[in-house]
């Protein structure tokens, strides 16, 4: 018997709270953490600075939602951080990932063929701002240790 796996089509994607159908996504977290060594040889690791970005690929008509936000800002240097979630469910599994405090930029603004067969995307570059960070199926990236006292 096989079971449907996750995919792309599985996702539903939430800026702010606006939902949207993205034609490409993804978000990577960098983490700094290094070897420790002694005389060449790894003795444990040592804690490094963080770091986490989302982007997200949109057609023309989810362009416009989150224009609007530029808009209402009056720029879209302006837009205040946003939280996204990338949510999906089938009978396999789950997978829910949260980004907090996306500070959205402008990435690619216009993406076209001048003989035409492909619509207009625009890519967006969210990096994330808050202590919040990124969360995996609930689970928190960072340890509470680290977001103490912040």
């Amino acid at each position: 018997m096989s079971v449907k796996a996750l995919g792309g089509k599985d996702f539903d994607v939430n800026i702010g709270d606006s939902l949207v159908h993205v034609i490409d996504a993804s978000v990577k977290i960098t983490d700094g953490r290094k070897v420790k060594t002694v005389r060449g040889i790894p003795v444990g690791f040592i804690d490094g600075p963080v770091s986490a970005e989302a982007t997200i690929k949109l057609d023309h008509e989810n362009y416009l939602l989150v224009e609007a936000q530029a808009k209402q800002a009056g720029s879209w240097k302006g837009i205040e951080p946003f939280d996204i979630s990338f949510m999906a469910e089938v009978t396999a599994g789950s997978k829910n990932i949260e980004v907090f405090g996306a500070l959205p930029q402008l990435d690619e603004i216009l993406n076209m063929k001048a003989e035409g067969g492909e619509e207009d995307t625009t890519t967006i570059k969210c990096i994330v701002t808050s202590k919040d960070f990124i969360k995996i199926n609930g689970v928190p990236y960072l340890t509470s240790d680290e977001v103490r006292d912040l």
